[in-house]
C-alpha cells in the first residue's frame, strides 16, 4: 500500500530595501534574461549586503530554485567592476555543473565588460598564466590539483595565483565529503596562508542545499545566510519495495507511464545505476522516432552515410565534402597497426614506435627484476635458475627477455650484478634502436610488420622475442591521422557508418561552404526529404513523446546539450542517474525514483515543483521492506491528508537521527592523506617548507611524511579517486575495474598509458552494458604481498614503516608456525637486548626459518602487538578473476601481462575469515565506509594456505584510518 504525502513550501521573501548598485545589476541580468526588472529575494539581498558591501564571507543555505549562484555573483561581479577587487575563483563539484553555471556568469561579464576564464587540467604554462589573469576565474578543484601535482613550475605559478585571488566561492558544497572534504580543507588552507603571507588574505564563501556539520566546520568566520526554495507544492508517493532487478525496472517505468497518461509534461526518471537506466531506456525505445523539432535533430542526430552522401549527390554538392566526410569516417575511432589491411602499408612515426617500444621493455624488464629481488631475499643460491623457474606461467616476453641473454647474465651471483647486466642489455637495445630508427617515419606493411621486427632483431632482439614485441605494437601503436588508404574498411562497412550533424562544426573547414550545408541540412530535416536517428532521443514506446538519456557513464561531448533540450521540449521524459542530482539547472513536473542516500534524494526532489502552475509530483520506490515498514508505521494514522513544511520533509528523509533514507558513511581524516600533502607541499621548495610548518608542525602526518620522503616512496594524490580504473571505447561507461572486469576478458585489454586508468578495453559502453558478468574478480592476495614496497604499522602513537621489495610478505612469514613459536620464545631477549639477538641470528640468514625474521628486523616490535595481524602496506596490486566453475586465472592483458593496480595502500587482515573480518569491521564503523572496497570473496580463491581478506581504497589514505581504528579498537 503506498503511503502519500504532500510537501508544501513557504515561498521566499521579495525584499525591496537593497543598496541601489547593486539592485542595478540584478535588475539588469533579469532584465537580459526574461524582460523584467525584478526585486531579489531576502537571502539574495542579505547575501548583496554581507558579500558587497561588509566585506564578510558567507555560508549560503538554499534549496534548488532560490538563486544561490545570482546570490554570490551579483556582489562579487561588482565589487570587480569597481575595482574593490581584482581576481575571484568559482569552484564547482562538477564539470558539467561548471558549464551549466557559466552561462550565469558569461551573462554578468557581458553586462560589466569583464573576461571570465576556466581552468583546466592539461593547460600550457601560457594558457595557465592567462587565465589566472582574468578577473572571474572558474573551476573545478580538481583542476586545481591537477596543476599541484604537476612539477615545480606549476606548482610555484600556480600558488602564487591563488595567492593573488580575493574571494573564493565553493558551489554545491555538501558534494563534498570524507576524504574529499579534508582534501579541499588542505587547499583552502595553504591558500590562505599564501595570501596571509604576501599580505593579501582571502575571503570563502560556499553555497549548499543540504549543508552537513563537516562542510559547516570549513568556514571558520563569516555568517550563515539561511534562504527559501521558490518551489511550489509537491504531492510525494512511497512505492512498496520491488523483488529483482527487472522488477525495479518495470516498476519505474510503469509509474513513468502512468505519470504520462495523467497529463505530466515533463518527466524525470531516475534510477541509482548507469547500467539500469540505460537498460530501461533501451527497453522502452519505440520503433518510431521522437517528434523533436529539426533544430534539434540537427544538434544531436545522426545519418547513415550512404543515405547522406546519396542525399549530397541529389542536392548536388560538391563531391571535395562528401571526400572530406568520407576520409573522417574511415578515422573515426582510433586506429592501430592492426587495423591496416593486408598488404598495405602505413607511415607510422617513429617516435610513437620508440616510445611504445621502451614503456614495454622497461616494463617488462621490471618483471624479472621483481622475481629477482624476491631471489635474492630468499637468499637462493642461484639467481637466474629461481628468476626463470618462477616466470614460467608467467609474462611470455619477460620469459623471452630472459632467454635472450640467459648466456651472459646466468653467471650473476648477486642481485646487484644481475640488475647492472640488465640494465645494460636495455640500455643497449634501446641505444642501437636509436641508430636505426633514425628517420622521422617507418613505412609499416600488413600484416606481418616486417620493418618492426626485422629493426628489433638487428638491435640485438632474439626473432622470437622481436616477433612477440611486433604482435604487442600491432595493438598498442596508433595510427597517424593521415593513414586511412590502408585501414581494413570495406565500402559497405563505411556505408553503414553513422555521421553527426554536429560534427559540420570542425569537419567542413571552410565556413561559407559549412554553413550552407548545415542551412540546406536543417531545411531537409523540416521538409522531411532528410531523416535523421537521435541516439540519445527517443521516443517512449509506441508515442512519438521524446525520452532522452542522461547519464555519467556517457561522455562529456554525448551529454552536452541533452539538459537543455529538455528544458526547451514541451513534454518529454528524462532518463537518468545521480548525473542529475550536481545542481545541473532543470525542472520536471514529475520524478520517478529509487530510493537512495538522503542528501542525494533532496537534491533528485529539488527538480520538481519549479513549474509554476504545475503541481510537482514525486514517486518513490522504497528499496527494503525494513524501510517501508517504518515510513508506514510513523504515518499510518495521518494517511488521509497528511501535510508537512519541506523542513519537516528534510527531516524525514535525510535527519542524522530519525531520518529514513540514511546518510552515506565516510572517512573523516587520515594520517597519510596529510602527509601526502605534506608531500607535494615540499616540491614546491622553500615556500613550501613554510607552509608545511604551517599546516602540519610536528603532527604525526608530518612525521610519516619525512619517513616517505627518505624512502622515495611514490603515492597518489588526487581530490577523489586514487584508484585507477578501466576505460572504454570512446571515452563512455569506463570506471570500476571490480564491474568491468567482471564482463571483460583479458583477450580484450591492453596497458593504459593514462595514470588514471589501469587498463584499456577494446570494448564500447553500449556492448559492456547487455554483457553477462561471467567473472568474479578478486586480489590475488599472495602476488600483492611478494610486491610490496613498504609496510607501515602505528605504535607507541607514531607511524613508522620498513621498505623494501616484498616486505609484507616477509612479514606475514613470521606467522607461520615454527617461526611464531621461535620468536615467541625470543621476546623477552628481543626487548631486553636486540642487538645480541641479532648477532646469534645473522650467521643463520640462509635458513628459511630465521630468513623472514632478519627480513622484517624493524617491524618485529609490531609482531608483539595486539594487532600484529593487522598488515598495511603499499605496492602494486595484482588481481584475479574466478569464472562460474572456480577455475582461476591472472588478469592480464591480450599479449598476457600482468595488468595491477599501481602504487595502492592496502589493508590485510591476515588469518581472518569472512565472517569474523565483517564483525570486526562493523565494530569499528569501517564496514559501509564509501571509500573502501573489502575484498572478502578473495578467500574462496586462497586455498589451503589462506591469507585474509583485503581491503583497498577508493580514495588515499582511507586504509590508514581504518588501520588506526583497529589498533585502537584491539589495544
Amino acid at each position: 500500500m503506498p503511503v502519500s504525502a504532500i510537501v508544501i513550501n513557504r515561498q521566499p521573501e521579495i525584499c525591496e530595501d537593497v543598496p541601489q548598485p547593486l539592485l542595478d545589476l540584478f535588475q539588469d541580468y533579469t532584465f537580459q534574461q526574461d524582460g523584467r526588472r525584478l526585486y531579489p529575494f531576502r537571502h539574495q539581498a542579505e547575501t548583496f549586503k554581507l558579500v558587497g558591501q561588509e566585506q564578510k564571507e558567507v555560508f549560503l543555505v538554499a534549496g534548488t530554485a532560490s538563486g544561490k549562484t545570482l546570490a554570490i555573483a551579483i556582489p562579487l561581479f561588482w565589487k570587480l567592476k569597481q575595482g574593490l577587487i581584482r581576481r575571484v575563483l568559482l569552484m564547482y563539484p562538477t564539470v558539467a555543473l561548471l558549464e551549466d553555471q557559466r552561462k550565469v556568469m558569461d551573462t554578468l561579464a557581458e553586462i560589466t565588460g569583464l573576461k571570465v576564464s576556466q581552468l583546466q587540467g592539461g593547460m600550457s604554462r601560457t594558457k595557465l598564466i592567462e587565465a589566472l589573469n582574468k578577473p572571474v576565474i572558474l573551476a573545478t578543484p580538481d583542476e586545481v590539483y591537477w596543476f599541484f601535482r604537476k612539477n615545480v613550475k606549476y606548482n610555484s605559478l600556480l600558488i602564487y595565483g591563488l595567492a593573488l585571488v580575493d574571494e573564493f566561492v565553493l558551489d554545491e558544497g555538501h558534494l563534498f565529503n570524507g576524504l574529499m572534504l579534508r582534501n579541499l580543507s588542505h587547499l583552502k588552507n595553504r591558500i590562505q596562508l599564501l595570501g596571509e603571507k604576501i599580505g593579501k588574505p582571502s575571503r570563502w564563501h560556499i553555497l549548499t542545499a543540504t549543508p552537513t556539520e563537516e562542510l559547516r566546520s570549513l568556514m571558520t568566520a563569516g555568517a550563515e545566510i539561511q534562504g527559501q526554495s521558490k518551489c511550489g507544492e509537491v504531492e510525494v508517493t512511497f512505492l512498496e519495495p520491488a523483488g529483482s532487478y527487472s522488477e525495479r525496472q518495470e516498476k519505474l517505468a510503469r509509474a513513468a507511464e502512468s505519470s504520462l497518461e495523467e497529463g505530466s509534461n515533463k518527466v524525470l526518471l531516475v534510477f541509482n545505476s548507469a547500467d539500469l537506466a540505460h537498460r530501461a531506456f533501451e527497453g522502452i525505445r519505440g520503433r518510431t522516432n521522437a517528434e523533436i523539432p529539426a533544430e534539434m535533430k540537427l544538434r544531436f542526430g545522426r545519418v547513415r552515410w550512404d543515405r547522406f552522401k546519396a542525399w549530397l549527390e541529389e542536392e548536388t554538392i560538391g563531391p571535395e565534402i562528401a571526400g572530406e566526410i568520407e576520409q573522417w569516417l574511415k578515422r573515426e575511432e582510433q586506429f592501430y597497426l592492426k587495423d591496416v589491411a593486408d598488404g598495405t602499408s602505413a607511415n607510422v612515426p617513429v617516435d610513437e614506435l620508440a616510445s611504445k617500444f621502451a614503456k614495454l621493455l622497461e616494463s617488462q624488464a621490471w618483471i624479472i627484476k621483481r622475481l629477482a629481488y624476491s631471489a635474492d631475499r630468499e637468499k637462493n643460491p642461484n639467481l637466474f635458475a629461481t628468476i626463470d623457474a618462477r616466470l614460467s606461467g608467467k609474462s611470455k616476453l619477460a620469459r623471452l627477455i630472459c632467454a635472450s641473454f640467459k648466456d651472459s647474465i646466468k653467471g650473476a651471483t648477486d642481485l646487484e650484478s644481475l640488475k647492472g647486466m640488465l640494465d645494460n642489455w636495455v640500455g643497449d637495445v634501446q641505444s642501437r634502436l636509436e641508430g636505426i630508427w633514425s628517420e622521422g617515419s617507418l613505412n609499416l606493411t600488413a600484416p606481418e610488420f616486417k620493418e618492426i621486427s626485422s629493426s628489433l632483431i638487428e638491435a640485438g632482439l632474439q626473432p622470437e622475442l622481436a616477433n612477440k614485441f611486433t604482435d604487442y605494437l600491432k595493438y598498442s601503436v596508433e595510427l597517424p591521422k593521415d593513414a586511412t588508404d590502408g585501414l581494413r574498411i570495406s565500402p559497405s562497412e563505411l556505408s553503414r557508418r553513422y555521421l553527426a550533424f554536429s560534427y559540420f562544426g570542425w569537419l567542413i573547414k571552410d565556413k561559407a561552404k559549412r554553413d550552407d550545408l548545415t542551412g540546406r541540412v536543417l531545411k531537409a530535416l523540416e521538409d522531411g526529404r532528410l531523416d535523421a536517428e537521435t541516439k540519445n532521443i527517443a521516443s517512449w514506446k509506441d508515442t512519438k513523446i521524446p525520452v532522452i538519456i542522461y547519464t555519467g557513464k556517457m561522455s562529456r561531448n554525448e551529454r552536452r546539450g541533452l539538459i537543455d533540450a529538455f528544458g526547451k521540449l514541451s513534454r518529454a521524459i528524462l532518463v537518468s542517474t545521480p548525473a542529475v542530482e550536481v545542481g545541473v539547472d532543470f525542472a520536471a513536473d514529475t520524478l520517478i525514483t529509487e530510493q537512495c542516500d538522503g542528501n542525494g534524494f533532496l537534491q533528485r526532489f529539488g527538480r520538481v515543483g519549479r513549474r509554476i502552475g504545475v503541481k510537482g509530483k514525486v514517486i518513490v520506490l522504497i528499496k527494503d521492506l525494513e524501510t517501508y515498514v517504518d515510513l508506514y508505521n510513523r504515518y499510518k494514522d495521518r494517511s488521509e491528508g497528511l501535510k508537512m513544511t519541506r523542513e519537516e520533509f528534510s527531516a524525514l528523509i535525510a535527519s542524522p537521527e530519525k531520518g529514513i533514507f540514511p546518510s552515506k558513511t565516510y572517512v573523516e581524516g587520515s594520517d597519510f592523506l596529510d602527509a601526502t600533502h605534506w608531500l607535494v607541499n615540499a616540491q614546491i621548495g622553500e615556500i613550501g617548507g613554510w607552509l608545511n610548518r604551517a599546516m602540519f608542525g610536528d603532527e604525526a602526518a608530518a612525521e610519516l611524511a619525512c619517513e616517505m620522503q627518505r624512502s622515495g616512496l611514490p603515492f597518489a594524490y588526487g581530490l577523489r579517486s586514487t584508484m585507477p580504473g578501466v576505460s572504454l571505447q570512446g571515452g563512455a561507461g569506463g570506471g570500476d575495474p571490480f564491474y568491468i572486469l567482471r564482463k571483460i576478458y583479458n583477450d580484450r585489454l591492453i596497458a593504459s598509458d593514462s595514470p588514471f586508468d589501469m587498463a584499456q578495453a577494446d570494448m564500447w559502453h553500449m556492448e559492456l552494458l547487455w554483457k553477462r558478468s561471467q567473472w568474479n574478480i578478486v586480489v590475488d592476495a599472495a602476488a600483492t604481498l611478494e610486491a610490496s614496497q613498504a609496510l607501515f604499522w602505528l605504535q607507541d602513537g607514531r607511524w613508522h614503516l620498513q621498505t623494501g621489495y616484498g616486505v609484507a610478505a616477509d612479514y606475514v612469514r613470521l606467522f607461520q608456525r615454527e617461526i611464531e613459536r621461535n620468536l615467541l620464545g625470543l621476546e623477552s631477549s628481543l626487548k631486553k637486548d636486540p642487538d645480541s639477538v641479532l648477532a646469534k641470528l645473522s650467521p643463520h640468514a640462509s635458513n628459511p626459518k630465521v630468513r623472514p625474521i632478519l627480513r622484517s628486523w624493524e617491524a618485529l616490535p609490531v609482531f608483539f602487538s595486539p594487532h600484529a595481524r593487522f598488515v598495511l602496506g603499499m605496492g602494486d596490486v595484482y588481481l584475479q578473476r574466478q569464472d562460474e566453475e572456480g577455475i582461476v586465472e591472472p588478469v592480464e592483458d591480450r599479449m598476457g601481462n600482468p595488468l595491477v593496480l599501481q602504487n595502492q595502500i592496502w589493508l590485510v587482515l591476515y588469518g581472518y575469515s569472512s565472517e569474523r573480518a565483517e564483525r570486526l569491521l562493523s565494530d569499528v564503523s569501517a564496514l559501509d565506509l564509501e571509500e573502501l572496497i573489502c575484498d572478502l570473496q578473495t578467500l574462496e580463491v586462497q586455498g589451503s594456505r589462506a591469507i585474509g581478506p583485503v581491503i583497498l581504497e577508493k580514495s588515499g589514505g582511507a586504509c590508514f584510518d581504518v588501520y588506526r581504528r583497529l589498533v585502537e579498537h584491539a589495544c
